[in-house]
């Protein structure tokens, strides 16, 4: 790697030393946004699309971009851009980052909006997903600029607001405005992500009123979360109390007037993987069906949650597919509550990216109904491919193996970014494999990112802003186009 990159006398040693010597600013700047709740809050005002906090974290950043000499633009508080070069070149490369974060949820062992860096961690909600990479892609224009880089293509720096909750800021942005030549979207791991799965999301509404014997149920955690707690409230009688003091001692039971209220505690993790935690939801319906503490009407709508969340393939709605290329089905319900007298099942489902025309809504409305519950769909998207054998990709590729000493290749993901809204466009980066943090850092189900004590380690914003920097040396003399 150390000699000519793209016909520019770059070196990695000396990209390294720059990286070193910036990461004082880097923490600094990482720290400035991520003090800011910037949670999207869909129906917000028409001047601020996404609430006070998503317009407060893009003029933030925006900022800093001025700060360091770049000229801004914002799109209307829907997504910001900074720019290297801006001489509007016919192609440009574009670094697509977002600004808005999960909510914080509970049981932080840190302030979520103080941020700290500990045992070589910086931790704060949205500090790895994806502010992150918002102040990785500054710093590598910053790189360009201090070393008097002529790029051959327009190089620019786009911030999201609603990633979050749906991407609908890009939905806006493709609409009204032009997309980069080619983009990268730091929102993944490394290298190169050819592919994002397409989702089908949807609730199942029990035909079936709960009646008296279920009072209420809650597991409203994020619908692409697995839920670390969910529960329940049942009717009291003796039998059902003096059943209740036999459960397992991972469930709390406790009296609420004329109910019983059984609370199951899990590990969250992501949804697109489910088997890095342990989901509340599945650990309630497993003891309310197993111990029997509902009668057996109840225990047939309670034991399709167990089908999902047992099989994870779409079996149980009659919907699996597979490819070499992406694998099978991944399915997870994760959310539920009483509406109207009718249990709600929420799930959510990626589906494999060659699978495209499948009767998604036709078959589990089908396999649903044979179970005794409504389908209402609440997303059905198409899946993303970029073919890993164009030159941009096969290039980024095989960087990342001779910075990351690995073979890895291009690889599939569960998971959705930007690059399903973007023209020509991938996710790459930033994640990769480092050791574990510090033993005692972090309790079981924090640390990482949508969980409690959010963190991410400064030695891989390091290595990801080095591969950045001369990722964008090298494909910027390629054809980057289609």
């Amino acid at each position: 790697m150390d000699g000519i990159l793209n016909g520019k006398e770059t070196d990695t040693q000396e990209i390294r030393r720059w990286i070193e010597n910036h990461m004082p600013d880097i923490v600094k700047d990482l720290t400035r946004i991520c003090r800011i709740r910037s949670v999207a809050e869909v129906d917000a005002a028409e001047d601020l699309p996404y609430g006070k906090g998503c317009r407060e974290v893009l003029e933030e950043m925006l900022h800093i971009g001025e700060e360091n000499g770049f000229a801004v633009r914002n799109y209307d508080n829907y997504v910001g851009k900074i720019c290297y070069n801006s001489q509007e070149n016919k192609d440009s490369i574009g670094i697509w980052a977002h600004l808005d974060v999960v909510e914080e949820g509970r049981d932080w062992n840190y302030e979520p909006y103080v941020p700290v860096v500990k045992d070589g961690y910086f931790i704060a909600r949205g500090c790895q997903d994806n502010k992150s990479s918002a102040i990785m892609g500054l710093y590598v224009l910053k790189y360009m600029k201090e070393h008097n880089i002529r790029l051959s293509h327009d190089l620019e720096l786009y911030l999201g607001t609603c990633e979050e909750q749906g991407m609908y800021d890009l939905d806006y942005y493709v609409k009204h405005y032009d997309c980069p030549t080619l983009s990268l979207v730091p929102d993944s791991g490394f290298p190169v992500c050819c592919g994002e799965r397409g989702s089908f999301n949807g609730e199942l509404v029990s035909r079936q009123e709960c009646g008296e014997e279920l009072l209420a149920a809650v597991c409203d955690n994020k619908l692409y979360m697995i839920p670390d707690k969910a529960g329940i409230t049942l009717k009291y009688s003796d039998a059902l109390w003096e059943k209740c003091g036999n459960l397992d001692a991972a469930l709390t039971v406790r009296r609420e007037g004329e109910g019983i209220h059984i609370t199951a505690r899990g590990i969250s993790s992501h949804s697109s993987n489910p088997g890095a935690g342990q989901n509340a939801l599945t650990i309630l319906a497993d003891v309310l069906c197993g111990q029997k503490l509902i009668s057996e009407e109840k225990r047939k709508l309670f034991s399709l949650i167990l089908e999902i969340n047992k099989d994870h393939t779409g079996k149980a709605l009659d919907v699996f597919w597979e490819d070499g290329l992406s694998g099978p089905v991944n399915m997870v319900a994760t959310q539920l509550r009483i509406q109207d007298g009718h249990l709600v099942i929420g799930f959510s489902s990626q589906y494999p990216v060659t699978c495209t025309g499948f009767p998604f809504e036709e078959r589990a409305k089908e396999a649903a109904s044979m179970r005794g519950f409504d389908l209402k769909v609440t997303r059905l998207s198409k899946a993303n491919y970029f073919d890993p054998e164009h030159a941009v990709a096969k290039t980024l590729t095989g960087l990342c193996q001779e910075l990351l000493e690995n073979e890895d290749g291009p690889f599939v993901m569960s998971g959705g970014t930007y690059a399903r809204k973007l023209p020509n466009a991938f996710a790459f980066g930033t994640g990769m494999k480092l050791p574990a943090p510090p033993a005692g850092l972090f309790a079981p189900g924090h640390g990482d990112y949508h969980q409690p004590d959010e963190s991410i380690a400064l030695a891989r914003i390091q290595k990801a802003l080095e591969i950045y920097i001369c990722g964008i040396l090298r494909i910027d003399g390629l054809d980057i186009r289609p």
